[in-house]
């Protein structure tokens, strides 16, 4: 039997390299994309050598070479089971930058919704998981423009799983700050949390588990933040 694939955009990440670990734990084949650290997608592999064989990595820049994953797609349709929107264009800037706005929402939003928009065409049944960020509810004008595009893509996730519906689900999980990203200096690390517990990577096992298996569920977003989007 042949493994289900998955196309993880960002794969290169902190979050993006957590989910491609979990994925191949689960048994798929991972199509790992990254734009400019391909070396740490080397690293990953080789590091965990038995996963040679299951990640294929794609470097593009989606400014130019959304067609080229397009053609991934294709090539893979037979087993192409799911899509994890996590790539994200993170930089400071507000609404009075409206082309810093524009460039943050094609990679943040514009790509992830083209990219959905292809998989349902090509896939019979199957998921999609859309990566949001659970600190994007309270105003911060030094990077407002990623957390409106962050607020639009939840609002994609929601009117996706009602238009793709039934064939493909589509769910997102709104992320805290990982473990690795806090420091003394943060203050949201230690202050804007309601629960202290470390997000661990197997409680984001449990949740993409969790987001694939559940055939009722979709339209949902998941925070595993530790309650930081309440505050």
């Amino acid at each position: 039997m042949q493994k289900k694939v998955v196309i993880i955009t960002g794969a290169s990440g902190k979050v993006g390299l957590k989910i491609l670990k979990i994925f191949l734990e689960l048994d798929f084949f991972v199509i790992a994309h990254c734009n400019k650290n391909e070396k740490s997608l080397q690293n990953f592999v080789e590091k965990n050598h038995h996963y040679k064989n299951f990640v294929s990595v794609f470097k593009a820049d989606f400014n130019t070479q959304l067609p080229e994953i397009y053609e991934l797609m294709q090539m893979y349709k037979e087993n192409l089971h799911a899509l994890v929107n996590c790539a994200a264009n993170f930089k400071k800037g507000n609404l009075k930058n409206v082309d810093n706005l524009l460039k943050i929402t094609q990679i943040n939003d514009f790509v992830p919704l083209a990219l959905s928009q292809k998989f349902c065409e090509i896939v019979k049944k199957g998921n999609i998981i859309n990566i949001l960020d659970g600190n994007i509810y309270r105003f911060n004008e030094n990077y407002q423009n990623y957390r409106v595009s962050k607020r639009f893509l939840e609002e994609i996730t929601k009117e996706a799983a009602i238009l793709f519906a039934p064939e493909i689900r589509v769910n997102a999980i709104a992320f805290g700050m990982l473990e690795e990203e806090k420091t003394p200096s943060n203050s949201l690390a230690k202050n804007k949390e309601v629960l202290k517990t470390e997000i661990s990577d197997q409680n984001i096992k449990q949740t993409i588990e969790f987001l694939i298996s559940c055939e009722n569920l979709t339209g949902q977003i998941i925070y595993l933040d530790n309650g930081v989007h309440l505050l």
